[in-house]
């Protein structure tokens, strides 16, 4: 019995016969979620990747069959047990957990492995062990029971390997070639018991040592414990000749490359992280790159404490009615297809207990509890600050619960969202309309008000007959109420954005046929892409560019791009163009700073959220329409502003430093088609900008000049020759070469 099973556990049993190895890998990930810590996989017969970037280090995985390449891939922390043999590539880049083979295994094993055990009963391939690395406290350990080919140990950084020859064999233990055993090794050590190594086999920078005291004690531990797995006689392994081959210096083949011999570039390597075009692209300043290594990490809660760092809304916004602009920017859409952000977000979410970062004091009051308003308040009550949010209506949320359709956005995750902010003291004051006297009430119990009250007073159009349109806002309050709306038969929109996508919407759970909505717009339509050939597919009819010209009782008459007049029969003209705030209750010093449509506009010394009154601040709606992730990103500088108002700090507005597209080559990591499973999704991304620590540039470097110390590089620019191969290797365009 193995030491590391999970005896108590009662075991999930898949069938694996005639599953594809990402469906079987996707079925092995999700009983790992759902807290199975045993899992019997039968009939395996060559499936690859099985227990790939799994990070739950209760799982025990027991393998039937012969699993195909790659077994354990990346793997962070399982315990693998293969009743049978193996092929090759078994623990390539492993992290930790540990592998357990009872047979045969093939080439490449443990290659670039970094931590973990891998035990292999009997014999192996060639290059076993090649570019094994020690990293931080994690030092590999390989045992081979058998023999192995040619290449053992081949350019070694770090790691233990033990070949064993459980048999004593006295030929072709560690294969026969000239110079093949450990060749550039350059950290770590071999083992090898039994078998007296002929000079002629050692590799170029090898020494073959004998073993201290320490050495043979750590040996035998190692030993007892891979004889415990397949039931030997560990006395009998351990009392044997056991031979040491390490490193005779640091990479013997650093001659070799180029630039080893004396010139200088004038250049020197600079590592600076950038902004992603992912995140460059988002309105709210969703650091997506950086949330996506957490992931490929295993560090799922750091990721959604970073998210919490941007916005409160991350199940209803990130997961629902966000137009995902980082999806269109990112650099693999440019070949391919883009990182699935979005699906991601969705599939590793977790509920986390929003956190206070800081423990400042003061009173604020917001006004308006859409969004911005909530953000706003969200940000200031994780700092400390004492938040009062004041709304007309009878639910907190604002539009996104009057108006957006419960469709794009369950009111669950809505109220989930709602919950977090309120868990942190957040106080509402429902049902309150906001005049002059109630504001100067508000003002002398604050130390800051923030004005973020919504646009929600419908644009009709200046046309004749402009009393026979309807509000389509209104409209969609009607319809988040749960109430039935008449329309008649046939429907005319006025505008295509997002607010019209939801009126369609509600329009057609009202009874109205698809075939029988026209939407007309001076424009291309702003709303979600895929949403409109999904509604144009069901039958709704998009035109433009088309200008409403007049509207009757029962029809509207339009003018299209090349002045031709047509009269259109409808029941109902529901108009989503622009809706306009109403801020009547604010001081005359800052109605100044209205413009002519109510909107508040920053001028002279002040800052884009203050006004002429020392106390106020304006943002969402209140200051131009926006898509929701962009009232998210301005209420949060919003935030910072009066934060940095109130301890009296100068204001510095977060920036963004994107990195130039010159300094990507997404056509190096091409994919043929999309049909990754979700969970491997993240391995795709390019981290653009981002250090991922994956090592390439300190491997890369012909002169040993990068040096890592746990999560930070350094550069020893006595020795770097400015060659640029590690800003080559460099995947996210990390690191340039600069003038010296």
């Amino acid at each position: 019995m193995q030491e590391n099973k999970r005896v108590e556990s009662k075991p999930s049993v898949l069938d694996a016969r005639g599953i594809y190895y990402k469906e079987l890998n996707n079925k092995i990930r999700k009983l790992s979620d759902s807290g199975i810590t045993r899992i019997i996989v039968k009939n395996v017969r060559g499936q690859r990747y099985i227990g790939s970037g799994i990070t739950n280090k209760d799982l025990l995985i027991e393998i039937e069959g012969v699993p195909g390449e790659d077994l354990g891939y990346g793997m962070g922390g399982p315990t693998i047990v293969v009743h049978g043999h193996g092929q090759n590539a078994i623990a390539n880049t492993m992290d930790s957990g540990k592998i357990v083979v009872h047979g045969l295994a093939g080439d490449a094993l443990a290659y670039g492995m970094r931590g973990g055990k891998l035990f292999v009963r009997d014999d192996v391939g060639y290059r076993v062990g090649i570019h094994m690395k020690a990293y931080k406290d994690k030092i590999p350990i390989v045992v081979i029971g058998g023999t192995s080919g040619d290449f053992l140990g081949e350019y070694m950084a770090g790691g233990t390997l033990i070949l064993l020859n459980r048999e004593n064999c006295k030929g072709l233990v560690c294969g026969g070639s000239d110079k093949t055993l450990a060749t550039g090794i350059h950290g770590g050590e071999i083992y090898i018991l039994g078998y007296e190594v002929p000079e002629y086999m050692l590799g170029i920078g090898t020494l073959v040592r004998e073993p201290t005291e320490y050495d043979i004690n750590r040996v035998r531990n190692i030993i007892e414990e891979f004889a415990r797995e397949f039931d030997l006689d560990a006395e009998k392994l351990i009392n044997r000749q056991i031979i040491k081959v390490s490193p005779q210096g640091s990479r013997p083949f650093a001659k070799f490359y180029y630039p080893a011999y004396p010139v200088d570039t004038n250049l020197k390597p600079e590592k600076r992280e950038r902004t992603s075009p992912c995140e460059a692209a988002c309105p709210a300043g969703v650091p997506t790159s950086r949330f996506l290594r957490y992931i490929r990490q295993g560090k799922i809660a750091k990721a959604f404490e970073l998210l919490d760092e941007v916005t409160p809304f991350i199940y209803s916004c990130c997961g629902f009615i966000c137009p995902h602009l980082c999806m269109d920017a990112c650099t693999l859409g440019k070949v391919d297809f883009p990182v699935r952000t979005a699906e991601l977000a969705k599939r590793y979410r977790i509920d986390l207990p929003p956190q206070k970062t800081e423990n400042f004091s003061g009173e604020i009051s917001v006004i308006g509890a859409g969004p911005a308003g909530l953000t706003s308040a969200y940000h200031l009550a994780r700092l400390g600050y004492r938040v009062t949010v004041y709304d007309a209506a009878d639910r907190p949320g604002g539009k996104m619960y009057q108006v957006i359709s419960r469709t794009r956005l369950p009111l669950e995750d809505l109220e989930h969202d709602i919950k977090r902010i309120e868990a942190l003291g957040v106080k509402f004051v429902l049902n309150t309309t906001i005049d002059q006297g109630k504001l100067r009430d508000i003002l002398n119990e604050s130390d800051h008000v923030i004005v973020s009250v919504g646009a929600h007073k419908a644009f009709i159009p200046p046309v004749k007959g402009k009393e026979n349109i309807k509000a389509g806002i209104d409209f969609l309050k009607e319809c988040n109420l749960g109430r039935k709306v008449i329309l008649g038969k046939r429907v005319l929109f006025i505008g295509g954005g997002e607010a019209a996508i939801d009126g369609i919407e509600a329009a057609i759970h009202n009874g109205v046929n698809p075939k029988n909505i026209l939407v007309i717009d001076i424009k291309t339509p702003s709303g979600n892409k895929e949403e409109i050939k999904k509604l144009e597919k069901e039958g709704v009819s998009f035109k433009y560019p088309v200008f409403l010209q007049e509207v009757t009782k029962n029809s509207a008459i339009v003018k299209d791009g090349l002045s031709n007049f047509k009269t259109i029969a409808t029941d109902t003209v529901l108009a989503f163009i622009n809706e306009l705030p109403v801020m009547d209750f604010l001081p005359a010093e800052v109605k100044k700073g209205l413009d002519n449509r109510g909107f508040f506009t920053a001028s002279g010394e002040h800052t884009s959220f203050r006004t002429a009154y020392p106390k106020i601040s304006v943002v969402g709606d209140a200051a131009g329409l926006g898509l929701i992730t962009t009232h998210i990103g301005w209420a949060r500088e919003c935030a910072r502003e009066v934060h940095a108002l109130l301890q009296g700090k100068e204001f510095v507005p977060l920036t963004k430093d994107p990195i130039p597209p010159a300094d990507l080559h997404p056509e190096r990591y091409l994919l043929e088609d999309s049909s990754l499973q979700i969970e491997e999704e993240c391995m795709r991304c390019l981290h653009c900008g981002i250090c991922v620590q994956c090592d390439e540039c300190v491997d890369a470097c012909p002169r040993d000049a990068w040096k890592r110390d746990g999560d930070e590089f350094s550069v020893d620019l006595s020795l770097c020759g400015g060659c640029g191969t590690c800003a080559a290797a460099c995947k996210g365009g990390v690191i340039q070469m600069v003038t010296r």
